[in-house]
Order: structure tokens, then C-alpha cells, then sequence
């Protein structure tokens, strides 16, 4: 399928959405009778609308992913860059962005030492309770330790 569209014709772009894209917490009666809304293009905080009609971006910047706003070139280029040069390797080993970016969080974050990188929140949570696991049980393992060296 073409869905390549006309400087100003959004008509194809508009039927696909409707017949094929479930929209999160939107309620979808209402496209029997009205478009959805499609955002085409973002600058900092505002986004526009296939209509041309300009937005503030009160959702996906605050909330969920763009929160440096869109349209920024200098971190596109950075992306860009990354991307080219190495655009994923697992946890498994070190990065030079991961630890570049660790050393500046962790100088941020007084009494923290150590950075975890994961690829999701499920992963995160999982981390952490395997963690905090592993230092109750090193701990355990220290005063049981202590306590038998004593006797």
C-alpha cells in the first residue's frame, strides 16, 4: 500500500488510522462520524494537526517520551551519530555513551555510585528486588560471619 501523501492531502493517512489504529485512552464511537486527530509535525512544545491547527503538546511531552520537545536537531544529529557508530549493545558489556552519561547522572545523585540501564520498567523492578536481595543476603551472610567468628 502507497501511503505516500500530497503536500496537503491526508485523506488515505486519515482512513488508515480509522480502519487500523486503536488510539490510547480515546474512546473510538466517535470515528463513524469524525476524524481523528493526526499531529504531523512538532517544533519545541506544539505540535500541528493535518488541518494545519497548531497544539500544545500537554501529553506525550510532559507525560510520556518527548520531554525535550520536538524538532531539537542538535540531539537528532547526536541520535543520528550514535545510531551510525553503534546503535545498541546489550547490558552484557560497557558503552562509552552509557558510561559518560552514568558518570554525569551519578554526579547528580549524592550517595549513589552505580547506574543500571534497562530496557524497560518491568526489567527495572525485576532488577531492583534482585538487588536488594543480593544485599540482604550479603549482609546476612556478614553478620552470621561476624557472630560465629566471636564464639
Amino acid at each position: 500500500m502507497d501511503m505516500r501523501v500530497g503536500e496537503n492531502d491526508y485523506s488515505r493517512i486519515i482512513e488508515a488510522d480509522k480502519a487500523h489504529v486503536w488510539h490510547h485512552l480515546s474512546q473510538h464511537k466517535k470515528y463513524e462520524t469524525v476524524d481523528p486527530l493526526i499531529i504531523i509535525e512538532g517544533k519545541g512544545m506544539r505540535v500541528w494537526n493535518t488541518a494545519g491547527r497548531e497544539h500544545l503538546d500537554a501529553v506525550s511531552g510532559g507525560v510520556w517520551t518527548v520531554n525535550v520537545g520536538y524538532g531539537r536537531e542538535t540531539i537528532a544529529d547526536a541520535v543520528r551519530d550514535q545510531l551510525v557508530k553503534l546503535n545498541y549493545f546489550a547490558n552484557s558489556a560497557g558503552s562509552i555513551p552509557g558510561a559518560k552519561f552514568a558518570e554525569q547522572l551519578i554526579a547528580k545523585m549524592p550517595g549513589m555510585s552505580r547506574v543500571y540501564y534497562s530496557n524497560s520498567g518491568s526489567e527495572s523492578n525485576e532488577k531492583a528486588y534482585k538487588i536488594v536481595r543480593q544485599i540482604a543476603h550479603n549482609k546476612y551472610c556478614l553478620l552470621y560471619t561476624s557472630d560465629a567468628a566471636d564464639e
